[in-house]
Order: C-alpha cells, then structure tokens, then sequence
C-alpha cells in the first residue's frame, strides 16, 4: 500500500512541476509578445530560448517560433525566420498562413515551404460480396442456374506515396475472403443442388487517387488496377434428390452434403482485375478515418478448363486414387463448373496516418500568394 502511495506522489509532482514549467512558459510567451508590440525586437530570442529547450507543448511552440519568424523578418534575419517558420510546421504540420490575417512577409516566407506527407500509410477491414459472371454454362441443359450473394470480408494495409496535395499513387496488400451460392434447380426434372465456394485471396491493387485536400470531410476517388493470388478454394455441395413415391403419391426429398471438396486445383491461381472506387475521409487530429466503397471488375477467367473435372498431374498415373478422388464432385456429385469471372463489391472503414515532413520547396509558391492578394484588393476596390 504504502508503495501505491509513493508512486502516486512521485505522479502528482510530476504533474505539478510540468503545470508550473508550462505557466512559467506561457508567461513567457505574454512577455515577449508585449516587447514585439513595443518595437524590442532583440531581446525576444533571449526571453524565448529557455522555454524552447524544455517546453514540448505543441500549441504552444506554434506560437512561440511563429512569434520568432516574424521577429527575423522584421529583423531581416531570413536564415533564422526560416528556421523558425520549419519549426512552427513541426509543431503542427497543418498550419497555413492567412493573408487577411497575417503580415506579408510572413506569408511570403510560408510560400517557400510545405508539409505535404511524401508517404501516407493506411490500414482498413470490411465486408464484401461477389458477382459471378458466366462466361461458358457447363451444367445439365434440364437444370434452372442462379448465382446468389454471399457476404465475405477483407483486411489490408497500403501506402501512398503522394505527389501533390491532391494526387497520389497508392499500393495495398489485402487478404480477402469471399464468397457465392449457386443454386442449381430442375436437375432432372426435379431435383436441387446448392453449391457453397468460399476462396481466400491474396491481393495487391495499385490505383491513382485524387482527393480533396481542405475541410473536416475530404472526398476522394480512384482508379486502378490489381494482381489476385488465389490462396484456396472449397466447395460444399448440398443435393437434394426429389423422388416420386407413386404409393404415397408425393415427392420425397433425399439430401445429401459432400465434404468439402478443394477447388485450388481446378482454378487459375493469377487473376487480374481493374476497379473504381471512392469514400470520404474524416480529420481526427493530424490522422483520418475513412468509408471506402469500391467496385472490382474480375478480368480472367477463373476456372482451369483442362482441370476443371480431373486434376490432370503428369507425375501420377490417371489410375491413381488422388486422380479418380480429383472428379469427386463431377462423378458422385454431378457438378461441373462453368467458365466464369468473377466481381467484387467491397466497403471498409479504416485509419489513415500521414508520415508529414515539413521541408523548403526548391521553388516558392510566391505567384499563388500574389494572385490571392490581387484578388482580395479587387473585392476590396469593388466595395
């Protein structure tokens, strides 16, 4: 108990020294804000200096070097106003001057920087469902084929590396899991069978993104391409076979579920598809979280033809028992797949954090900054 206790005091006048440091600081900061009103320029750094080496509070070093950056200006010290400024974009990445509010020279001397993220990393889950598209029907001509949905899921993580404040190159690796119901009804005239294929995906899409840079919520879209590793495939069969009793003049319904039957070998493992997607992006701190929703359009088709009823392996003779077991579904099973694409439907949410890296551009946007001043002394004219 009486440890407890000891930790507690030593956590409380910790507390307490920092208040203090931070008052002392912020009293500071009120003293050499009084003597930049008065035109005492020199003396700023000094009165500043201690509490720059031991004040970490960020808000407070904002101001504090954005106070000493126009100090220089006025002193005409760009070397140290410069380094001043990059501080105040350490302190927070997302400071932007403004001209109604702000000298001249200092938004001037923010033109020549930029705190633009090079590479934005992301993490994101949701769910998905998949689209079959039929290329080649392969099933009884006397059955009635449907494709139904199925919910999957997919995790994933990503960079981006970006080239302006509103376009960017990103890369993701996803695992994906997803899933379809294809319902086969009138086999025979009667009969029904339910076929489950769940697939596991490993896949890399690259896209180009734009998005919108200014707000609380920040739009984006985009367009890209991807490669799709087939990790696994498997089936359950679920047949229901209907047979007429004449003595009890109804039918009578038989099920019956296969085991699950691994469909890898019956599929191509590289895959391609292009997609289009967009979401909106929520500003948490100097971070985001974001809504995805994005459509993949399947580009290959899935299904092995040569494999798609045997698993045809030169090294092992046709007699042997994997080979004859291979055909299980076609043979016992009566299910053969049809040549088919695949689309999927994706929505996540995720977090997105910016690597931000304030630095000085090797060209000023000064002529933006001019443009906004003419138009800002037009409307004043104009008034």
């Amino acid at each position: 108990m009486l440890r407890y206790q000891s930790i507690l005091w030593i956590v409380l006048l910790l507390a307490s020294f920092r208040a203090q440091a931070q008052d002392e600081c912020e009293m500071a900061l009120n003293r050499a804000t009084d003597e930049f009103n008065a035109g005492h320029l020199y003396v700023i750094p000094s009165i500043l200096s201690g509490c720059l080496q031991k004040n970490q509070n960020k808000e407070w070093r904002q101001r504090a070097f954005l106070l000493l950056s126009e100090t220089y200006l006025l002193l005409e010290d760009p070397f140290n106003a410069e380094n001043s400024y990059l501080e105040v974009l350490r302190a927070n990445p997302e400071f932007v001057t403004d001209e109604k509010r702000d000298p001249i020279d200092l938004v001037y001397l923010s033109s020549k920087f930029t705190t633009t993220p090079i590479f934005t990393l992301f993490a994101k889950a949701g769910a998905n469902v998949s689209i079959v598209h039929t290329i080649l029907d392969r099933q009884a001509a006397d059955g009635d084929q449907q494709n139904l949905l199925r919910p999957g899921g997919q995790a994933g993580v990503g960079v981006e590396w970006n080239y302006n404040d509103h376009l960017s190159l990103m890369l993701e690796g996803t695992y994906v899991f997803s899933s379809y119901k294809q319902r086969v009804s009138g086999i025979y005239g009667r009969d029904l069978a339910d076929i489950y294929d769940r697939q596991s995906w490993a896949r890399m899409p690259l896209s180009v993104k734009y998005s919108d840079d200014q707000g609380k919520y920040r739009p984006y879209v985009y367009l890209g391409a991807s490669l799709d590793l087939l990790l696994g495939d498997r089936v359950t069969i679920t047949y229901s076979d209907r047979n007429y009793n004449p003595t009890a003049d109804r039918v009578e319904n038989i099920d019956r579920e296969s085991p699950v039957l691994k469909f890898k070998p019956k599929r191509n493992m590289l895959n391609r598809s292009w997609h289009i997607g967009g979401g909106v992006k929520y500003k948490v701190n100097l971070d985001y979280v974001f809504v995805d929703l994005r459509y993949s359009f399947g580009l290959t088709n899935l299904v092995d033809a040569n494999n798609s009823i045997y698993d045809y392996d030169d090294s092992s003779p046709h007699t042997s028992e994997g080979f004859q077991s291979s055909a299980e579904a076609a043979l016992r099973w009566g299910y053969v797949d049809d040549l088919f694409r695949m689309d999927h439907l994706y929505l996540s949410v995720g977090y997105i954090h910016p690597l931000y890296k304030p630095r000085k551009l090797k060209k000023a946007r000064s002529k933006s900054v001019m443009r906004n001043l003419k138009k800002q002394d037009h409307v004043t004219t104009e008034k």
